[in-house]
């Protein structure tokens, strides 16, 4: 029998899925992992550009940075033109800058320069005849970490003195190295000037010396090499790098006016005080004889008048310049500007009577509360008060008696009453339903005590008890801790006193908070403060005009006369031998703002960092003393911030304080005194100088956990979040949550240990925490300068 196979049947194949969008997985298997460019642009045709365009455009690049660079050539070049700044820093003890620098001129062989006299001065110029160049050069205080930033601040180029012999000390040499990077450090260059202390033949040198460049690569990786100065080939191409080289500039610094003194004298004008004569070369965008100067550790004086050396009118007559004012008056033909009508004044604040209160309602005191406030909606009413209702007419719905706010409406004295009688009716209908529904379970409340009568046989505990038993319990807590910012009141303290100023909030990156609030905390000056209101633009448009208004512009040589007080001039040394520096003011920078620093911790920073700890804190030219409120870098819609107690490692927080504002946005270096350490500081932390921003507020946060103890369904006995109740009463209106998700309200108190129940949106665990958390204003604090140690 032949066999048989069967037949399939004709059968439909399933409908294929035409879902619009594919899914995730479908798109990947298509892309197999290539990444689509999007368009970038307005989605307009870009307009067809002819290469003969293309090439004028580039043309013109051309010429303007050539114009530019020919421009910044200027202040150096010639016989008068400014000397180039050098700072000589060894990184090792066992180096003698004096050495580095015989060394470096010894290859220049000219004559004229005298060696021996560099041995009493630290600050010194030289004149290379044959780079035909000016040179500066100066010698930080090697015991003095703070003088050392201050040359490296005004210094055209940093020359580090690496050793031979001995390695880089981390806690000293690398501090410096670092320190001078988040400053801002122009140019650089490294050289070693003991090189044969290692070996007398060059080629067992050879090690030593890549070594150092790998060190020295590691910190600036556009460094090639570094050179040896004990070889004259090498000492010469440091010498032609540091005459013809022009240096980096430095934005925060190049963005104000800036003298560095060569002669300093006084001119006594009144018992008490005079002028301090400074006399120097100007650089970055110029001097204004109507604003003020700063002088590092001295604090900001007002400016009589600048007086033009003519020594500079006749270089800028060789060069063929003529500068020229908004009227057309050839600037360079005047050689004094005073000070007028129009010149800065030293208020840090507005005058007093300025301020209007009058916008933000009656005055506002604590005292004056009777319930905790939650999500600026106001003060919700206590137990003793009674709202305002308003009468309304017999069938009046909920809804239209919401539209009934003021109203006053006649009704008779029959629809009056029958209302009371209907009204005394519900209440008894309610009543009798409590009863029933908490038959047993719930609190019967007497004018004079709380009974209690659960049927789940609910007992106040001992004084001592409960005692034992939060002991037991906070020690639980301590091991697994949920909430960083969670907050244990004592049984013998009083939530109600504590937490007055906390309020409640739904959200607090979405509530309203008022920025000029009354509040009896806030600091006295809060009005009077410089207010800003867009950072960005003002500070453009500051140095702007600032550029445009300078009667001292880079390269003139001036003599200014500042107004000075005599009692400080037993601190001005010599400028011959420490470094003597006045830096120009834009307009506005004296005056006190709430400034916000970005602030990073020290690495090997251990310490903790608490807010309101005063630290000093060095931006541009200024260094001040500052209690810093610490928070969260993040961007919320509502400028409002949580309040952070510490300042945490490896993460970037904001500082805010009342300080002098900075329109350059320098970069901050945040340090403490000590004197143990090497340095006679302890860097804590580096940053920026943000913004002014006095809408930025910061919300303390304060977390009150409760443990629950008894469940019936959604209803949970909650204790050891309060222990009075009246503490249970005030924060009544504030929501809970739990850290499982849910979220809940209290519903009454119990007893008179400060047991509450509480209405959740879904059960509870035994494990679960309930949590409340409140919310206060912490307002930054005044800052004052910083003189030394």
């Amino acid at each position: 029998m032949a066999g048989h196979s069967h037949r399939s049947s004709i059968k439909n194949g399933h409908k294929s899925f035409k879902a619009k969008h594919a899914s995730k997985g479908a798109l990947k298997r298509l892309y197999k992992g290539k990444v689509e460019k999007e368009p970038i642009g307005t989605g307009k045709p870009d307009k067809q550009v002819s290469k003969l365009q293309r090439r004028n455009k580039a043309k013109q690049l051309r010429a303007q940075k050539i114009l530019d660079s020919i421009e910044n050539r200027k202040l150096f070049e010639g016989k008068n033109g400014a000397a180039k700044i050098i700072a000589i820093i060894p990184l090792v003890s066992d180096l003698d800058p004096l050495d580095i620098l015989y060394k470096l001129l010894k290859s220049a062989d000219d004559e004229e320069i005298m060696i021996q006299e560099l041995q009493s001065k630290r600050i010194f110029n030289v004149h290379i005849k044959k780079f035909k160049s000016n040179l500066k050069i100066i010698i930080p205080d090697m015991l003095n970490f703070l003088n050392i930033l201050d040359c490296a601040k005004v210094a055209d180029f940093v020359m580090f003195g690496l050793s031979g012999v001995n390695e880089v000390n981390g806690e000293f040499g690398e501090q410096i190295i670092r320190a001078l990077e988040l400053q801002g450090i122009a140019s650089y260059i490294g050289v070693i000037s003991n090189l044969s202390a290692v070996h007398e033949k060059e080629k067992f040198q050879l090690d030593v010396k890549q070594s150092l460049e790998s060190y020295f690569k590691h910190f600036f990786p556009s460094e090639e090499r570094i050179y040896n100065l004990e070889k004259n080939s090498d000492s010469l191409n440091v010498l032609r790098t540091l005459c013809q080289k022009l240096p980096r500039s430095i934005n925060w610094r190049d963005n104000r006016g800036y003298v560095v003194a060569d002669l300093v004298d006084f001119v006594e004008t009144s018992p008490d005080s005079g002028e301090l004569v400074v006399e120097g070369t100007v650089r970055g965008i110029g001097i204004n004889a109507n604003r003020l100067v700063h002088i590092p550790d001295f604090g900001d004086f007002q400016i009589s008048k600048i007086e033009k050396i003519s020594e500079s009118l006749q270089r800028r007559k060789n060069a063929g310049d003529k500068i020229t004012d908004n009227l057309g008056l050839d600037l360079s033909l005047q050689t004094v500007f005073e000070s007028d009508i129009n010149k800065d004044n030293l208020d840090e604040y507005a005058p007093e009577g300025v301020e209007d209160w009058s916008d933000y309602g009656e005055d506002f005191e604590y005292e004056d509360l009777t319930t905790a406030r939650y999500d600026d909606h106001g003060f919700l009413p206590g137990r003793d008060q009674t709202s305002k209702k308003a009468v309304v007419p017999n069938g009046t719905s909920d809804y239209q008696a919401k539209w009934y706010l003021d109203d006053v409406i006649e009704v008779n004295d029959d629809e009056e009453d029958g209302q009371a009688i209907e009204q005394e009716e519900a209440m008894m209908e309610i009543d009798d339903e409590m009863t029933m529904m908490d038959q047993g379970n719930e609190e019967m409340v007497d004018d004079e005590r709380f009974e209690m009568e659960d049927s789940e046989g609910f007992e106040e505990l001992s004084p001592e008890e409960e005692e034992r038993q939060l002991r037991e319990f906070r020690d639980m807590e301590k091991e697994d801790k949920e909430f960083p910012d969670e907050i244990e009141l004592e049984p013998s303290v009083s939530a109600v006193e504590r937490l007055k100023r906390y309020r409640g909030l739904k959200n607090l990156y979405n509530c309203n908070w008022q920025i000029d609030e009354k509040d009896p905390t806030s600091p006295p000056e809060w009005k009077r403060l410089l207010r800003v209101g867009n950072y960005k633009n003002t500070k453009n448009r500051i140095i702007k005009e600032a550029k445009n208004e300078a009667q001292g512009i880079a390269g003139d040589r001036i003599r200014m006369f500042i107004k000075f007080p005599k009692f400080l001039l037993e601190r001005v040394k010599d400028p011959k031998k420490l470094l003597f520096t006045v830096y120009g003011l834009l307009l506005h920078e004296h005056k006190n703002a709430v400034v916000n620093f970005s602030l990073q911790r020290w690495e090997e920073y251990d310490n903790p960092v608490p807010s309101k700890d005063p630290i000093v804190v060095q931006y541009g030219a200024r260094r001040y003393t500052i209690q810093p409120l610490f928070s969260q870098d993040s961007n919320s819609p509502n400028n409002v911030h949580k309040y952070e107690r510490f300042l945490h490692p490896d993460t970037v927080s904001i500082a805010t304080c009342i300080a002098p504002v900075d329109f350059t946005q320098s970069p901050a270096i945040f340090f403490r005194s000590s004197s143990t350490d090497a340095k006679k500081i302890e860097l804590i932390g580096h940053g920026t100088f943000l913004n002014a921003d006095h809408s930025r507020i910061l919300a303390k946060r304060a977390i009150l956990t409760g443990h629950p103890f008894r469940f019936h369904k959604t209803v949970v006995t909650v204790r050891y979040m309060f222990f009075r109740p009246e503490d249970v009463e005030w924060f009544k209106s504030i929501p809970l949550f739990t850290k499982s998700g849910r979220s809940g309200f209290i519903k009454e108190s119990l007893g008179t240990h400060g047991y509450f129940k509480a209405t959740f949106d879904g059960k509870l665990s035994a494990q679960d925490v309930v949590a409340m958390s409140l919310y206060k204003r912490m307002w930054p604090m005044p800052s004052l300068p910083w003189n030394g140690m």
